[in-house]
């Protein structure tokens, strides 16, 4: 009897755990509903300097309790030269400013409107980019730098039809998260595809379909997924993410980079760099002339904000002889 106890009693252990996880996983997606619409009330009912100094120090806390993860010394060590900025500038922005820009998708389909548009300006070769019927495609390649996740939401709002390719969002807050991407006009156009959804490459219908005259693409050039190329920045190597050039090129679309910066308390700017030369995007494309290229143009921003980069951003770098070891091997499959 007892043995046959034991296993009676660890089912209903288990049971007990998987309802104690339903329940809380049910209350913090309700959290999240009366949160997103208390948000978006407010966003309607109060000024934005009123809406911004409020969300400030509930933001800020949550940017402190999400500290340790991000293992700010090690990305301190990971700069090159040329990036360092003040250690008071980068450490004061990763703890408390870091997560300062993310109220604004909450309202999406509020950011075309004066008040909000007025804050985000478009710096360089934005006429290449601005969307027009019967033009050629755009693949749009940016980093984890600055408050990157409104990006896709401030090109929409400007007016340029853009689609981000990204990773899962978690199943949890799944519905959420559905209705909020609804909200960011097009609505017949998806701001996000998820990599899974092209994965793996070629899926040609699916990309021309995205990149469809007038249409624009947003991939993350510093994710570790994917094809990888290493391409040499100062006394480090930098891992790139080969997507976004074989997006361009099998759509026949201009590969322009593209960061977006905040330079005060939500005033924004998005940096369009010059495109790609299309003689690199041959076939076989010059991987190393793309990636140099890139990065050279994403420089021009890093280098005015560097304490905007991100984590992600800044473990894509390989440091001391760890880049030696990964430049043989680099080299190595390239002239395989």
């Amino acid at each position: 009897m007892a043995q046959e106890a034991l296993p009676l009693a660890g089912d209903m252990a288990r049971r007990k755990v998987t309802c104690a996880s339903r329940c809380s996983a049910s209350l913090k997606l309700a959290g999240a509903w009366a949160g997103f619409y208390f948000l978006r009330l407010c966003e309607r009912t109060l000024p934005t300097s009123v809406l911004n100094l409020l969300l400030r120090f509930p933001v800020a806390a949550w940017g402190l309790v999400r500290l340790r993860p991000r293992k700010l010394l090690n990305c301190w060590h990971r700069f090159p030269n040329s990036w360092h900025p003040r250690p008071g500038r980068f450490f004061l922005w990763q703890s408390l400013g870091l997560y300062h820009a993310r109220p604004l998708y909450i309202w999406p389909d509020r950011l075309c409107k004066t008040r909000w548009l007025s804050r985000c300006r478009l710096e360089g070769r934005s006429d290449l980019v601005r969307s027009r019927s019967g033009d050629r495609g755009v693949v749009l390649a940016s980093l984890h730098f600055g408050p990157f996740e409104t990006l896709p939401y401030w090109l929409r709002a400007h007016g340029i039809v853009t689609t981000m390719i990204r990773g899962p969002i978690p199943d949890s807050l799944g519905s959420l998260a559905s209705v909020q991407y609804s909200l960011s006009p097009p609505a017949d156009v998806p701001i996000f595809c998820f990599v899974k959804d092209l994965a793996p490459l070629p899926r040609f219908p699916r990309v021309g379909h995205l990149l469809a005259p007038g249409r624009r693409l947003l991939v993350t050039v510093d994710v570790n997924r994917g094809i990888q190329f290493y391409v040499p920045f100062e006394d480090r190597l930098f891992r790139m993410a080969t997507g976004a050039t074989r997006l361009a090129i099998m759509a026949d679309a201009d590969l322009i980079p593209c960061l977006i910066s905040e330079i005060s308390s939500w005033r924004f700017v998005i940096h369009f760099g010059d495109p790609v030369p299309r003689a690199y995007l041959g076939d076989p494309p010059d991987l190393q002339a793309v990636c140099a290229h890139l990065l050279g143009e994403f420089s021009k921003v890093i280098t005015s904000y560097p304490e905007q980069c991100r984590p992600e951003l800044l473990s894509a770098f390989t440091l001391g002889s760890d880049a030696a070891e990964v430049s043989a091997v680099a080299q190595a499959a390239e002239g395989h």
